[in-house]
């Protein structure tokens, strides 16, 4: 009972406003993922999951990838199928018929398949669906500068009502643990094995595009040539985060009458997503200010995540550049 009520203590408000709205946007899949089930529908496994972290470009690279000939990643981005918490209740018949049985490569990306220890046991149960040849993609970011995007996202769609400080005051709160990326990885690096996992920064991926997605594609198994205009487009960054049309968007979704839209936005044409997002991230527009750290505080959250950054560049063999 008391490690129950202490885990409960450590639930982070925000991230369960969060994991409130992942749940509700498949509310109605409920009815259909019963339906599937009695029809044996069809589909396939996928073989690519990218499996966060939590804005450190995961979106972009989900359009990147789903624009490759080879590739086919699912609609709607983030099936969080793995979750017991989230969508594994709907079943791996309902899962199936996301992905088409053609193409070489199908994928998803959920972030909330790093969101330790909120969510426990996801890579056992994506390795005992998928197999142990799975193939897992793990975006991080320089972990201040996600902490801090993370906070300003929350507070756009009005997750976060307290002040940055308050936020981070608990080590244990979700803007701290999903920064500690070695820790997420663990399980699916005992799951799956280095071989099969590709750890890529946002940074990459921002300053070394080409190069860094001919790198995931060469890792996902598919021509690794293959190139698009399309991959000077950034998604779900920008000045927009900051303005009340993406409040207004965020919240509107959540309307009863507006969950459809929110849950089908990725099944949209490209071209019509694209539109929707410049109106409402802005991407031209530049990053959104950030909150400013208190030097005290930084110091604070820089010595939780330097020993995890350690432990991460050891792990990949690579240092990330990053200054903490």
């Amino acid at each position: 009972m008391a490690a129950a009520a202490a885990e409960e203590t450590a639930r982070d408000p925000a991230d369960e406003a969060m994991v409130a709205r992942a749940h509700e946007r498949f509310a109605a899949e409920r009815q259909r993922a019963r339906r599937a089930k009695r029809a044996g529908e069809g589909g396939a496994l996928p073989n690519l999951i990218v499996i966060g972290g939590l804005k450190c470009g995961t979106t972009s690279l989900h359009h990147y990838l789903n624009l490759h000939p080879e590739i086919a990643m699912s609609r709607p981005k983030e099936l969080n199928f793995f979750v017991s918490e989230l969508n594994w209740d709907l079943g791996d018949v309902w899962y199936r018929g996301h992905f088409p049985p053609g193409p070489t490569v199908r994928g998803e990306t959920s972030p909330h398949y790093t969101n330790r220890p909120r969510f426990e046991g996801v890579a056992e149960r994506m390795r005992a669906t998928l197999g142990a040849d799975a193939r897992v993609i793990y975006m991080v970011r320089h972990p201040l500068d996600r902490l801090l995007s993370h906070f300003l996202h929350n507070v756009g769609g009005g997750y976060e009502h307290r002040d940055l400080e308050a936020a981070v005051a608990d080590p244990r709160c979700a803007y701290v643990q999903r920064g500690l990326y070695a820790f997420q990885l663990e399980p699916y690096l005992a799951e799956f094995g280095p071989e099969r996992i590709l750890v890529v920064s946002r940074e990459e991926l921002g300053r070394e595009r080409d190069a860094t997605v001919r790198r995931v594609f060469e890792f996902a198994g598919v021509d690794p040539s293959f190139t698009s205009e399309q991959f000077d487009r950034q998604w779900e960054t920008g000045s927009g985060k900051g303005t009340g049309g993406f409040r207004m968007m965020d919240r509107a979704v959540r309307m009863p009458g507006l969950r459809a839209l929110d849950r089908n936005f990725d099944r949209l044409p490209e071209r019509m997503r694209w539109l929707v997002e410049r109106v409402v991230h802005d991407p031209g527009g530049g990053e959104a200010p950030k909150p400013r750290l208190d030097p005290e505080l930084r110091e604070r959250l820089a010595g939780i995540f330097r020993p995890d950054t350690a432990r991460l560049e050891k792990l990949i063999g690579r240092e990330l550049g990053w200054n903490l």
